[in-house]
């Protein structure tokens, strides 16, 4: 049986107009380097952590290069990375070109069924705010 995983929550004061509400966001708790998560995959099996990174890399320029031709890539239990464009709306077909049109392109991320089973199954620990607390993004 896996080990149940707790999400914190912060809440954040916004300004809806021109008064205070406050909202409760996702507390993040870390931010895992390519390095840090290749270390954590070694010691779970019989690999080194620069056989590790250099896997995970060319696993990496792989997705990139298949999205920029305009494929999805799906990684089973993870989700699928596909090709995103925005754009806005325009009132005729000869106004819907790429300059007149497109906003920005980007890549999207789809997650799995099964991981959103997962994170919708996780618990939150509670998080008392400080009066003021406004926490900035690092």
């Amino acid at each position: 049986m896996s080990k149940k995983h707790y999400w914190s929550y912060e809440a954040k004061k916004k300004k809806v107009l021109k008064k205070d509400k406050w909202v409760a966001t996702l507390r993040r708790q870390d931010h895992i380097t390519l390095e840090e998560s290749s270390e954590m995959v070694s010691i779970r099996g019989s690999i080194l952590p620069g056989e590790v990174r250099g896997l995970l890399r060319a696993y990496l320029e792989q997705i990139r290069y298949h999205v920029l031709k305009g494929d999805s890539v799906n990684i089973e239990g993870l989700g699928t990375f596909y090709p995103k464009l925005t754009s806005k709306m325009v009132d005729t077909t000869a106004d819907a070109t790429v300059d007149n049109c497109v906003k920005d392109v980007t890549i999207g991320f789809r997650p799995s069924n099964d991981l959103k089973e997962i994170i919708n199954k996780s618990g939150f620990r509670a998080f008392t705010p400080a009066d003021n607390a406004t926490r900035k993004e690092e």
